[in-house]
């Protein structure tokens, strides 16, 4: 809608236009004579920009509604992977055993969540996504995967671990847990005991982690031809999101969220993996502000539709200056973290404490039980094949692949 009128400012003669944005069932706006590519453009702050394919794709999506609200035709619930279901049950029972959705069938609990369509019984975007099973997902978004990379320098280049790196695939309650089981791997938990000798893993770092995973999920373009990234550099780590965000950054720190897929989003929140109110994301920048840990950056790109969040590693800020005494830490703390990942690789299948640290090339014991083995079976990610003997010559060390 335009609306221009005259008005009058140090005795000169104004004209005022205000041009309102376009409801989204009206987008794009475009010459009809050039078409949408050619004709039609968008505001970037003060810069118009002519349209691209994602750009005019993405309108048509917005125009018929929430992009995981549209039906996938020749899908039904035989596409859907019960062992899922089984899992979203016990997540929701956790949180909240009396909720009537726990009694309902698979088919009931899906309709309550609106994710079949009622009239031809096909699965809505958000459905497949959430609860389909790996290979009806990828017939469908061949570009949904989630890559775990880690990059041995502070760019990118040429330095992927193949060894450490992942590509992730399969539905969204399963990619959860399987990147935060990697991330674990990289990133130690630190813990505490509590009052009543409860062990306690929560921090500020592993919220943020947690949050940004659960973000770039849960608001994520599953239309983008790019595949969703978490890349761990030497100093910090990039969670790239295929999709821009709706809110603001710098609206961050305030309730309230604009959502891209509001019934993933729903089904996130009774499972307690999003907060209702959008305070997910300001509740855990308020926990590293008190535990003084370097605060979360963010590069929201709406020309190419993409959003980058970006987290220092806590280690980085050792001190509040960056000097030559500093950077050998650093270095020690990223070195520690590979070998942890990679320990726990080779120990898939049981090793002897001999063999693993032959296969790191460490001959200080003392040094590999104190920064590496120990802290791997305190957080539970390590066990011990004869834990009733810890000393035992015939000890050996496994990974514990299904903690979270």
């Amino acid at each position: 809608m335009v609306h221009a009128e005259i008005d009058e400012d140090k005795g000169k003669k104004v004209i005022i236009i205000e041009v309102k944005e376009a409801p989204k069932h009206q987008k794009p706006i475009y010459d009809k004579n050039a078409g949408p590519l050619k004709g039609g453009y968008k505001r970037v702050g003060a810069t118009d920009v002519r349209l691209n394919d994602q750009d005019v794709h993405r309108f048509y999506i917005e125009r018929l509604g929430a992009p995981d609200a549209q039906f996938m035709e020749e899908t039904t619930l035989d596409d859907i992977d019960p062992n899922t279901i089984a899992v979203f049950r016990a997540l929701r029972r956790q949180l909240k055993p009396d909720a009537p959705e726990l009694n309902f069938s698979d088919a009931e609990l899906l309709r309550s969540y609106n994710l079949i369509n009622l009239k031809s019984g096909n699965l809505m975007v958000a459905g497949l996504l959430l609860f389909g099973k790996e290979k009806i997902i990828k017939r469908y978004f061949p570009s949904m995967r989630l890559d775990i990379i880690r990059i041995k320098s502070k760019e990118w280049g040429k330095d992927k671990d193949p060894f450490l790196s992942r590509d992730l695939n399969g539905n969204l309650l399963n990619l959860r847990a399987m990147a935060l089981d990697l991330l674990d791997r990289f990133f130690l938990i630190p813990f505490c005991y509590g009052e009543t000798n409860e062990r306690i893993e929560e921090n500020a770092h592993r919220r943020i982690l947690r949050e940004a995973l659960t973000n770039l999920l849960m608001h994520q373009n599953y239309y983008h031809k790019s595949p969703a990234q978490v890349r761990i550099y030497n100093d910090r780590l990039e969670f790239y999101n295929p999709g821009y965000s709706l809110k603001n950054p710098s609206l961050f720190g305030s309730p309230g969220s604009e959502l891209r897929n509001p019934l993933i989003a729903s089904v996130f929140y009774d499972i307690g993996w999003a907060e209702t109110k959008g305070t997910g994301l300001k509740t855990a920048i308020e926990y590293l502000r008190k535990e003084k840990l370097p605060l979360p950056e963010y590069i929201n790109d709406t020309k190419n539709d993409t959003f980058t969040l970006i987290l220092p590693h806590p280690f980085t800020q050792i001190t509040p200056q960056v000097t030559p005494q500093v950077t050998p830490q650093v270095s020690e703390q990223v070195e520690i973290m590979d070998r942890t990942a990679i320990t726990l690789e080779f120990c898939r299948s049981p090793k002897s404490l001999k063999e693993i640290m032959e296969f790191l090339g460490l001959k200080d014991r003392k040094h590999f039980m104190q920064r590496i083995l120990n802290p791997l079976l305190e957080s539970g990610l390590l066990r011990r094949t004869i834990p009733d003997k810890p000393r035992s010559r015939f000890q050996k060390y496994v990974s514990v692949v299904d903690k979270e």
